[in-house]
């Protein structure tokens, strides 16, 4: 069941991927992150401490979230968390993936390709089948995407979009740790 979880939810993940049609990594490119867009994003909820001591902690019964740290160079690091407790049992999955950012204003695009990352599985019930393992080249998926800095409720998000008329935004709220 846990294998079922794990394979279902890093399957989500991978198949909303946007990647060029030779899904082919395209030379780095960067750019200087504009300065309302610069730091750290998050969507969902989970606790970073977690992240960095897995299996310590029962944990939410479901938590996911996606990170994005852009730093002001053009580099950006990716996070992908989705956990689940079910019986006592807890269920960890974790993508770290670094790479370039380009941003192009005039369009309110950000292209991102991809240099490396990895890949982390525990489970609390089964340690023996726990792994972490470098991403392979082919799994490293750059895309573009559409973008816009917004303050709802006297909070800034970054909205990231497929189209510009995309009217379900992933919402991003500004974080930090």
């Amino acid at each position: 069941m846990k294998k079922l979880i794990l394979s279902l939810l890093t399957l989500s993940f991978l198949a909303t991927a946007c990647t060029n049609p030779d899904n082919q990594i395209e030379p780095a490119i960067q750019s200087k992150v504009p300065g309302d867009v610069s730091g750290k994003w998050m969507w969902g909820t989970f606790s970073m401490s977690n992240f960095w001591k897995e299996g310590q902690y029962a944990g939410n019964p479901y938590e996911q979230s996606v990170v994005f740290d852009f730093k002001p160079n053009g580099e950006y690091e990716q996070y992908v968390i989705n956990a689940t407790t079910s019986y006592n049992c807890r269920t960890e999955a974790y993508t770290y993936i670094k790479g370039k950012v380009k941003f192009d204003e005039d369009e309110q695009t950000f292209t991102l390709t991809p240099k490396s990352g990895n890949y982390r599985g525990n489970y609390s019930c089964a340690p023996s089948k726990n792994f972490k393992r470098d991403a392979k080249q082919s799994e490293l998926k750059g895309g573009t995407f559409y973008y816009e800095v917004v303050v709802q409720n006297g909070q800034k998000k970054l909205l990231i979009k497929d189209t510009p008329s995309d009217t379900q935004a992933m919402t991003l709220k500004a974080t930090s740790w």
